[in-house]
């Protein structure tokens, strides 16, 4: 699992202005968090840059905006991930078309897209879907959690920085650590497993509370 932070504040202010009516700010800032950064490694993936990639996002949620509402998930049709990765993959198909827009594309393109995905795609996806609920999980852990100890356990435990490293960095024993990492990787094993929930059951509501 890589661990990496998508956090493009311009692209985040731009989507949310455009698809979030005022009932709902906070869960459409909830599922920005959740899915932008997996929308935007696809996009440049896929050779994209950033800009692009950027502009994929907002393209994206705008649909969500016009569709999660009236969105209902069937767990037998296949994963929530499954949908807003043929989505994504549309929208950019339908970029690097420069504007060829198709309905009928837009339809064969939803249905197909799974089944055209090669192997690598899958693996990176996985690993991206997988970053991107780390990266939630992390963020709902961090206000329970001392500064020192949330940054010296992503030093060590996330980012794999070696124990002398992080040990100097922070100012901390080597069984301190220990007892860091133990702890908090606990907490986050468990919230990760809800996040993965949440990300797989796309709702308007409040996010869960962080686990304590």
């Amino acid at each position: 699992m890589t661990y990496r932070h998508f956090n493009n504040e311009s692209t985040r202010s731009s989507v949310l202005a455009a698809v979030a009516d005022t009932a709902n700010e906070k869960a459409w800032q909830r599922l920005f968090d959740l899915y932008a950064g997996f929308v935007f490694s696809i996009a440049r993936s896929k050779g994209l840059a950033d800009a692009d990639a950027d502009d994929i996002v907002q393209t994206v949620f705008a649909d969500l905006a016009r569709n999660l509402p009236s969105f209902k998930y069937d767990r037998e049709k296949g994963r929530f991930r499954s949908y807003l990765s043929a989505l994504t993959r549309w929208r950019i198909n339908d970029r690097l078309r420069a504007g060829k827009r198709d309905v009928e594309l837009k339809a064969s393109f939803m249905e197909e897209a799974k089944a055209r995905m090669t192997a690598a795609d899958e693996d990176f996806e996985e690993r991206e879907w997988q970053s991107a609920a780390l990266e939630e999980a992390l963020r709902r852990i961090k206000p329970g959690v001392q500064s020192a100890h949330y940054a010296a356990f992503v030093a060590s435990a996330v980012e794999g920085q070696d124990t002398e490293t992080v040990t100097r960095l922070y100012g901390i024993s080597r069984d301190n650590l220990y007892q860091i990492r133990k702890r908090l990787a606990a907490k986050l094993r468990e919230t990760l497993k809800q996040v993965l929930e949440d990300m797989d059951s796309p709702r308007l509501s409040e996010p869960s509370s962080p686990t304590q």
